[in-house]
């Protein structure tokens, strides 16, 4: 799955690996890995692997990233767009969190005044 010299765009996080065919004959993006699990974690995939409607499944863990990448402005763009997504999950996940305490913060309060109330 090898053909041609390396180039190098991407950002940080997205860079491009012409020595690496995904199976659509196309070079792999090279990604660093943001979960939890395997942070900072560097793996190969298919640059269509996030586009809608898209079969190809190509992706491998690496274990050094090809040195001379330079960033584009689509692969910078693409980065933020996941950060910001991932942003947008965590105050999702935040406010259901708010959510729930004042629930319980409020069958604490009625706790307390049917306590006053009956055992004084």
């Amino acid at each position: 799955m090898s053909s041609g010299s390396r180039i190098s765009t991407g950002s940080s996080n997205q860079r491009v690996d012409k020595n690496v065919l995904c199976d659509c004959e196309l070079p792999s993006r090279i990604r660093t890995s943001k979960t939890k699990d395997n942070p900072g974690k560097k793996f190969q995939v298919c640059p269509n692997s996030l586009k809608p409607g898209k079969k190809c499944k190509f992706w491998e863990w690496i274990d050094e990233e090809p040195k001379n990448m330079k960033a584009t402005a689509e692969d910078s763009l693409s980065d933020f767009a996941d950060y910001l997504k991932q942003v947008l999950e965590d105050v999702t996940s935040v406010r259901e969190e708010v959510k729930q305490l004042k629930v319980m913060i409020q069958i604490l309060i009625l706790l307390v005044i049917v306590k006053v109330m009956f055992w004084g």
